[in-house]
């Protein structure tokens, strides 16, 4: 993975722009509940920010098919744009009454978060014997400032008020739109119209239904959702009730298995790469599996190690879908297939976390959490027990011997690149 970032400028410089945007990303829109807290004195007004920032993604088919129909790179950077500027609004803010720009400003971040524009460009950006690391690093960049960003985002506001926040997204998003504009990408050429709208938006749950080994990889991640999603209310009662202690130590669990999260992001591409998809992300769930089941019982040792290996595990699952997902759907579908994966996924996990707010006065906790470790476990066999053959890697522009920073060409073989003059379905074999 660091050979990846010293060998390949445009990849450390998405690595370097994704760092900052992360940031800014976790830091200002966690901080904007607060905000709304402080001027209305609602806890439920502070609660739509949550409800907001996450409403975008039931258009996520709808972005995917934008997405696929456009260059990506000049799409990014007007969104970069557009956000720096809508971000400094919050400099207007000056009352309870003027917390509609807040919440305008929230849904621009859902639907900045919802627009699979950057995991589609990376198809492009990336040779596909790259896609497992480079998912890697940005997811462990990713978990990792989200240990610091929400802190450092409430500390600017407590101290210095919502207009010094204001500065820092916006600034966090000219220097993501700066380092974009330096990489030179030669992306694959735009979806061309003429399918039916309806069918072009719904292609993508098309794709990964008839690609057998994306459906399974897919059908295991929305199983798993479907049931931790208890976690985000059991987490509380295992805190007050098992561990006795405050509320406030939810913040220490949680910062606990972020630094999991790192440690997982970095292990899982090399692990991924090494024995694949399938059995990369059966290892993840086995992790987590043990984890929760770790937490059931009431032993500050065991349950803190149990939040940690639940924190290791995850970006296994992440990093093994999202380079299945690159290497195995074409350029010109990535947006509406990670748009149709993570709609599914977030549906799921979203009724799951409704159904733990629902039962958590009705089950002790313990018997959620060994729920969550058994649907963990189910899921890792679901992969292991009846493999399926991995399909053909589809062809990528990042692939050709001569793209911008294109590693040597193999003298031959399962890893060769494609021609680039090749049809424009022309598929690779993965290097396994």
């Amino acid at each position: 993975m660091w050979k990846l970032l010293r060998t390949d400028k445009r990849f450390r410089r998405l690595f370097i722009g994704e760092s900052f945007s992360s940031f800014g990303d976790s830091a200002v829109y966690l901080s904007l509940a607060i905000w709304i807290k402080d001027l209305t004195g609602s806890d439920a007004a502070a609660g739509v920010v949550f409800l907001i920032i996450t409403a975008p993604g039931l258009a996520a088919p709808l972005l995917g098919h934008w997405v696929d129909r456009v260059r990506r790179r000049p799409l990014l950077l007007r969104m970069y744009a557009v956000m720096a500027v809508l971000v400094l609004s919050l400099l207007f803010v000056d009352g309870s009454g003027d917390v509609w720009i807040i919440y305008l400003v929230t849904l621009a971040y859902g639907v900045l978060f919802a627009t699979p524009a950057r995991p589609a460009l990376l198809k492009d950006l990336l040779a596909s014997e790259n896609a497992a690391e480079a998912r890697s690093l940005l997811i462990t960049v990713r978990e990792g400032v989200r240990i610091v960003s929400p802190v450092a985002g409430a500390g600017v506001y407590t101290a210095f008020g919502g207009g010094a926040l204001a500065v820092l997204g916006s600034a966090t998003f000219v220097v993501a739109a700066l380092v974009l504009w330096s990489i030179q990408v030669v992306e694959s050429e735009p979806e061309p119209a003429g399918e039916p709208f309806a069918r072009s938006v719904t292609a993508g749950f098309r794709f990964v239904r008839t690609v057998p080994f994306l459906l399974r990889l897919t059908l295991a991640m929305v199983g798993f959702l479907a049931v931790v999603g208890l976690l985000e209310t059991a987490v509380f009662a295992a805190v007050d009730q098992g561990l006795g202690q405050g509320a406030a130590f939810v913040g220490v669990i949680a910062s606990l298995q972020g630094a999991g999260s790192v440690l997982g992001g970095i292990l899982a591409g090399l692990l991924v790469k090494r024995v694949g998809e399938f059995r990369g992300s059966a290892a993840g769930y086995g992790l987590i599996a043990v984890g929760l089941v770790l937490c059931v019982w009431r032993e500050l040792p065991l349950f803190v190690l149990g939040s940690m290996l639940v924190g290791v595990g995850l970006p296994f699952l992440m990093v093994a879908l999202s380079t299945a997902l690159h290497l195995y759907a074409p350029a010109r579908m990535q947006g509406r297939v990670n748009a149709a994966v993570s709609s599914v996924c977030d549906l799921f996990q979203t009724l799951s976390i409704a159904a733990g707010a629902a039962l958590i006065g009705l089950i002790d906790y313990r018997i959620m959490y060994a729920l969550m470790g058994v649907a963990a476990l189910m899921c890792a066999m679901s992969l292991l027990m009846r493999r399926i053959a991995a399909p053909q890697v589809s062809h990528s522009v990042a692939d050709a011997p001569d793209a911008p920073d294109a590693p040597e060409a193999p003298a031959g073989g399962a890893g060769a690149p494609p021609d680039p003059s090749g049809p424009a379905d022309e598929e690779l074999r993965p290097a396994r």
